[in-house]
Protein backbone atom coordinates (compact mmCIF):
# COMPACT_ATOMS: atom_id res chain seq x y z
CA UNK A 1 0.00 0.00 0.00
CA UNK A 2 3.01 2.13 0.02
CA UNK A 3 3.38 2.53 -3.89
CA UNK A 4 -0.34 4.05 -3.78
CA UNK A 5 1.09 6.28 -1.58
CA UNK A 6 3.80 7.63 -3.09
CA UNK A 7 1.81 7.77 -6.15
CA UNK A 8 -1.04 9.82 -4.59
CA UNK A 9 2.06 12.45 -3.32
CA UNK A 10 2.95 12.61 -6.73
CA UNK A 11 -0.21 13.48 -8.36
CA UNK A 12 -0.72 15.89 -4.87
CA UNK A 13 2.62 17.64 -6.38
CA UNK A 14 2.36 17.71 -9.55
CA UNK A 15 -1.70 19.35 -9.70
CA UNK A 16 -0.20 21.67 -7.04
CA UNK A 17 3.18 22.50 -9.40
CA UNK A 18 0.60 22.93 -12.33
CA UNK A 19 -1.60 25.43 -10.27
CA UNK A 20 1.90 27.64 -9.21
CA UNK A 21 3.79 27.18 -12.37
CA UNK A 22 1.33 29.90 -13.66
CA UNK A 23 1.94 32.82 -11.41
CA UNK A 24 4.51 32.03 -9.23
CA UNK A 25 7.10 29.72 -11.05
CA UNK A 26 9.75 29.79 -8.24
CA UNK A 27 7.50 28.33 -5.48
CA UNK A 28 6.19 25.66 -8.37
CA UNK A 29 9.71 24.17 -8.29
CA UNK A 30 9.69 24.84 -4.60
CA UNK A 31 6.83 22.41 -4.39
CA UNK A 32 8.33 20.21 -6.43
CA UNK A 33 11.48 19.91 -4.94
CA UNK A 34 9.70 19.51 -1.62
CA UNK A 35 7.60 16.56 -3.30
CA UNK A 36 10.47 14.80 -4.43
CA UNK A 37 12.42 14.76 -1.10
CA UNK A 38 9.48 13.48 0.66
CA UNK A 39 9.05 10.90 -1.76
CA UNK A 40 12.64 10.25 -1.37
CA UNK A 41 12.38 10.25 2.95
CA UNK A 42 9.44 7.32 2.58
CA UNK A 43 11.33 5.25 0.17
CA UNK A 44 14.73 5.85 2.58
CA UNK A 45 12.67 4.74 5.40
CA UNK A 46 11.96 1.10 3.41
CA UNK A 47 15.64 0.50 2.97
CA UNK A 48 16.38 -0.43 6.26
CA UNK A 49 16.04 -3.94 5.87
CA UNK A 50 17.71 -4.41 2.88
CA UNK A 51 20.10 -2.36 4.68
CA UNK A 52 20.37 -4.88 7.65
CA UNK A 53 20.35 -7.65 4.56
CA UNK A 54 23.66 -6.10 3.31
CA UNK A 55 25.22 -6.10 6.81
CA UNK A 56 24.85 -9.85 6.71
CA UNK A 57 26.56 -10.82 3.58
CA UNK A 58 29.62 -9.76 5.65
CA UNK A 59 28.93 -13.23 7.38
CA UNK A 60 30.03 -14.90 3.91
CA UNK A 61 33.49 -12.28 3.24
CA UNK A 62 31.32 -10.87 0.76
CA UNK A 63 31.75 -6.89 2.14
CA UNK A 64 33.84 -5.26 -0.17
CA UNK A 65 31.51 -6.03 -3.67
CA UNK A 66 28.79 -5.20 -1.76
CA UNK A 67 29.94 -2.19 -0.11
CA UNK A 68 31.28 -1.35 -3.88
CA UNK A 69 27.46 -2.05 -5.63
CA UNK A 70 25.50 -0.06 -3.32
CA UNK A 71 27.96 2.78 -3.23
CA UNK A 72 27.37 2.97 -6.92
CA UNK A 73 23.54 2.75 -6.41
CA UNK A 74 23.86 5.46 -4.24
CA UNK A 75 25.89 7.86 -6.88
CA UNK A 76 23.30 6.63 -9.39
CA UNK A 77 20.30 7.75 -7.49
CA UNK A 78 21.72 10.94 -5.94
CA UNK A 79 23.05 12.01 -9.80
CA UNK A 80 19.62 11.22 -11.32
CA UNK A 81 17.62 13.43 -8.69
CA UNK A 82 20.23 16.29 -9.04
CA UNK A 83 19.98 15.79 -12.88
CA UNK A 84 15.92 15.97 -12.65
CA UNK A 85 16.11 19.00 -9.78
CA UNK A 86 17.91 20.71 -12.76
CA UNK A 87 15.74 19.65 -15.67
CA UNK A 88 13.02 20.34 -13.61
CA UNK A 89 14.56 24.38 -13.14
CA UNK A 90 14.71 24.53 -16.53
CA UNK A 91 18.62 24.43 -16.69
CA UNK A 92 19.38 20.97 -19.85
CA UNK A 93 22.91 21.94 -19.55
CA UNK A 94 23.57 21.37 -15.60
CA UNK A 95 21.21 17.88 -15.99
CA UNK A 96 23.17 16.93 -18.62
CA UNK A 97 26.54 17.86 -17.02
CA UNK A 98 25.47 16.32 -13.55
CA UNK A 99 23.92 12.70 -16.04
CA UNK A 100 27.79 12.62 -17.16
CA UNK A 101 29.16 13.58 -13.89
CA UNK A 102 27.31 10.74 -12.01
CA UNK A 103 27.98 7.86 -14.93
CA UNK A 104 31.81 8.67 -13.83
CA UNK A 105 31.84 8.57 -10.70
CA UNK A 106 29.98 5.46 -10.59
CA UNK A 107 31.82 3.78 -13.26
CA UNK A 108 35.23 5.21 -11.32
CA UNK A 109 33.57 3.67 -8.22
CA UNK A 110 33.06 0.03 -9.35
CA UNK A 111 36.47 0.01 -11.09
CA UNK A 112 38.03 -2.21 -7.96
CA UNK A 113 35.08 -4.48 -8.38
CA UNK A 114 35.92 -5.62 -12.03
CA UNK A 115 39.76 -5.28 -11.16
CA UNK A 116 38.58 -8.08 -8.84
CA UNK A 117 36.63 -9.83 -11.31
CA UNK A 118 39.41 -9.89 -13.90
CA UNK A 119 41.43 -11.19 -11.69
CA UNK A 120 38.64 -14.13 -11.31
CA UNK A 121 38.42 -14.71 -15.04
CA UNK A 122 42.28 -14.92 -15.65
CA UNK A 123 42.49 -17.45 -12.43
CA UNK A 124 40.28 -19.50 -14.13
CA UNK A 125 41.49 -19.32 -17.63
CA UNK A 126 44.92 -20.03 -16.80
Amino acid sequence: MLILKAAALAVVTCVITLILKKEQPAYAFLASACGAVCLLVVAADRLAPFLDWIHTLSDYGITGSASCLLQVLGIALIGQFASDLCREAGLPAAASAVDLCGRLLALLQAVPMLESLLDSFSGFLQ
